[in-house]
């Protein structure tokens, strides 16, 4: 009896957490749906952005006019002393290996840069990160936060964009860079490294000096080109950190749909193999209690032909 209440209360438990993990699963889905959208939309824009920057700069390069001197936002410092990292994570587990794959990157990243006695610095967005970056790492953490319900938020973008370009500007940081993961498919991300500032893009191309006069189309700013160039790239920085913000959210949605929809169907195999189990004690049980009656009836059958034999 003892055995078949507790098949009972563990069939009890496992229904529950399939219950939670279904609803994790549709809830990851539909927040999945809305987000891979808007990432891709922004990696199109994005790309975009990268070609109009690309065209801007093999135009002031037929002018004779090296674009990285016109924005403080692609001019490297002297040095690489000291750098900031942008770490993105989840707030919670229950995703597989999401946080653990970019933290091990982000781990590597700052104890390759501190071996090469550079000074390391980290905002964290995602209570996992933080807490990585805290126990397993000598960086300084110097922010950390949390995803808003609604998940990527412009207020997350422009908090972050100000942050980071205040950070490179006033020499807080020589160089800033990210770890976050690129999303495919639910089945397929990737964590990556990737510098944010200071800006680069691949060359325009090396053409000769009378071919670049002939397919770069000359270009006439209002009010010059340095305040265009600036305010574009300006632009640009906060396209990347939007960009590398949606692609970890549905990153972690993808992950969390997928750990969820396994953990529902281990919990149902579970569960049917709780029933057999519950089923066979329960036919043990029965028949237990049958060759007990059987036995007690032919117990008084004997006792009743005996006493009929002494009388």
């Amino acid at each position: 009896m003892q055995k078949l209440v507790e098949v009972r209360k563990r069939a009890a438990t496992v229904r529950s957490i399939r219950s939670v993990a279904s609803t994790m699963a549709t809830v990851a889905s539909a927040k999945l749906s809305r987000t891979r959208e808007r990432a891709a939309g922004m990696r199109v824009y994005a790309e975009r952005m990268r070609e109009v920057i690309r065209r801007q700069q093999a135009s002031a390069a037929s002018l004779g006019i090296d674009l990285v001197t016109l924005s403080p936002f692609m001019q490297p410092h002297e040095g690489t002393r000291r750098v900031l990292l942008l770490h993105i994570t989840g707030d919670r587990g229950m995703c597989g290996a999401y946080n653990s794959a970019i933290d091990r990157l982000a781990v590597r990243f700052v104890a390759e840069r501190i071996e090469a006695g550079v000074e390391v610095s980290a905002i964290a967005k995602g209570t996992k990160g933080a807490k990585t970056l805290s126990r397993r790492t000598k960086a300084e953490l110097l922010e950390s936060s949390t995803w808003a319900r609604a998940g990527v938020t412009a207020e997350d973008i422009d908090g972050l964009s100000e942050r980071l370009s205040r950070a490179f500007l006033e020499d807080e940081a020589d160089e800033v860079w990210c770890t976050y993961t690129r999303f495919f498919s639910p089945m397929r991300r990737y964590p990556k490294l990737v510098r944010l500032l200071p800006l680069s893009f691949e060359s325009a191309g090396s053409a000769a000096p009378g071919e670049a006069e002939a397919f770069v189309p000359r270009w006439f700013y209002e009010p010059d080109l340095t305040t265009v160039v600036t305010e574009l790239l300006g632009i640009f920085l906060r396209l990347q950190i939007e960009d590398v913000l949606l692609e970890s959210y549905a990153s972690e949605q993808g992950a969390r749909m997928i750990t969820m929809e396994e953990a529902t169907e281990r919990a149902d195999r579970s569960l049917q193999e709780l029933t057999v189990a519950y089923n066979r004690l329960r036919r043990e049980l029965i028949t237990s209690d049958l060759i007990g009656v059987l036995f007690a009836s032919s117990l008084r059958e004997e006792e009743r032909s005996m006493s009929g034999r002494e009388a």
